[in-house]
């Protein structure tokens, strides 16, 4: 049997409690939250209190006085909470303070939050690390104006969302919950392009056992070198695209197979290991707007465009990057490396960029090994500025090609980039 139903988005509000006392303008801005959000047709989840009234209270009774739909989650076994106008109380059995608020956020699809106290920080926490999008009220005081725009730790996974009134804040949270509910199907793992480079491999597989397998499609490159443990059998997987699907070249037909999957997808990432020195950072092959775009939201600081027409294969994807990680056997490297694919798993392709979160080079040469360049080898290090015959620029790959002492790079804007590509 088909089932034609969809439900509804389920909409928290959280916020402060009477005990904080909040003044009646808060009142009249949580309830114009509720109102708007059964207006809109979701379902509206607050934390409901036993002994004592809330802005997530008051928005409960907004909401149905237009006929909405209300969920209040509670704490204890006990269904009997302050707000009686709720259409539906769940009991959690769970205590307030941290196992309720968990229950409670987990039910979002977005939260709104409105003011707050410690009850509301640690809801936004639970929200933060479990991939759900917050809006917070920016002049309603409490912790929604003080983490309004803002990320809660260094790690950047997902931005505090900020609105200036009810409705912008129920248009928004609708908006985000629609995009962070999509399936992160859309988005292609290649690890092993290179059969040697087993890092992605083993990334995803550790992803995978951490119940996240579902969030990201992922595929080996090369199968015949990755069990081989070689680079390559006949021809560079990475050098062979378009492909050629009657090749009697295994990588061109590889390619081309690789390729077609591929098309199926909106976003590609294609990932690599090398020796050298680098971090973690992106590779921008093919330098559209929509890559560059790519590479920008993703959760990896340094970005590094270098256009090639020798067949790399996200030369050939609707939209695709490299992540390219050294050096490849330290296990640091390794476990950054899956921070930033499980942030991908768990929160997609972020829409906001701030220019401060990332660092774009662009490569525009080579320095080949010679007399002349004996006397700066030791001195070259990944990703920072050193000067040669008068020429200062970035070396790249150090030492790691045959005749190549390393690739030179400039740094440049979003602005510069269009002049040199």
């Amino acid at each position: 049997m088909t089932n034609n139903y969809m439900r509804p988005l389920q909409i928290g509000v959280i916020g402060s409690a009477a005990d904080l006392n909040y003044p009646l303008s808060l009142e009249r801005v949580a309830e114009k939250v509720g109102r708007i959000i059964a207006r809109k047709g979701a379902t509206l989840i607050f934390g409901a209190e036993q002994d004592y009234d809330s802005l997530s209270s008051v928005a409960c009774r907004g909401a149905r006085r237009e006929g909405g739909l209300v969920i209040g989650v509670t704490y204890g076994r006990s269904k009997s909470i302050i707000e009686q106008s709720a259409s539906a109380v769940i009991a959690t059995g769970m205590e307030r303070g941290g196992g309720r608020e968990t229950a409670m956020v987990m039910s979002c699809d977005a939260v709104i939050a409105i003011g707050g106290g410690s009850g509301t920080l640690n809801e936004i926490t639970i929200a933060y690390q479990a991939g759900i999008p917050v809006v917070a009220l920016k002049n309603t005081g409490g912790w929604s104006s003080k983490l309004a725009d803002t990320y809660l730790d260094e790690r950047k996974r997902m931005l505090i969302y900020s609105a200036r009134t009810p409705r912008a804040a129920v248009v928004e949270a609708i908006r985000y919950a629609q995009i962070y509910g999509k399936s992160l199907q859309n988005i292609l793992c290649i690890a092993a392009t290179h059969g040697n480079e087993r890092i992605g491999v083993e990334v995803m597989r550790r992803l995978e056992r951490g119940g996240l397998g579902d969030r990201l499609s992922w595929m080996i490159g090369n199968e015949r070198a990755y069990k081989k443990n070689r680079r390559f059998v006949y021809a560079d997987l990475n050098r062979s695209g378009p492909g050629n699907s009657i090749s009697k070249i295994y990588e061109e037909r590889r390619a081309a197979q690789v390729l077609k999957y591929a098309k199926q997808f909106s976003y590609v990432l294609d990932i690599h290991s090398t020796p050298a020195q680098t971090g973690i950072f992106t590779i921008v092959t093919n330098p559209t707007l929509a890559n560059i775009r790519f590479a920008q939201s993703l959760p990896v600081q340094r970005i590094v465009i270098w256009p090639s027409s020798k067949g790399p294969l996200t030369r050939f994807t609707p939209c695709g990057v490299e992540i390219e990680c050294g050096p490849k056997n330290d296990p640091r490297i390794v476990d950054e490396l899956y921070r930033v694919i499980r942030t991908i798993a768990l929160y997609g392709i972020t829409e906001k960029i701030k220019k401060d979160d990332y660092e774009m080079y662009y490569v525009y040469g080579t320095l080949l090994v010679s007399k002349e360049t004996l006397g700066i080898q030791k001195r070259l290090r990944e990703f920072t500025r050193t000067r040669f015959k008068g020429e200062y620029f970035y070396p790249l790959l150090v030492n790691r090609y045959k005749n190549t002492l390393c690739y030179k790079m400039k740094k440049v804007t979003e602005q510069t980039i269009w002049k040199l590509v």
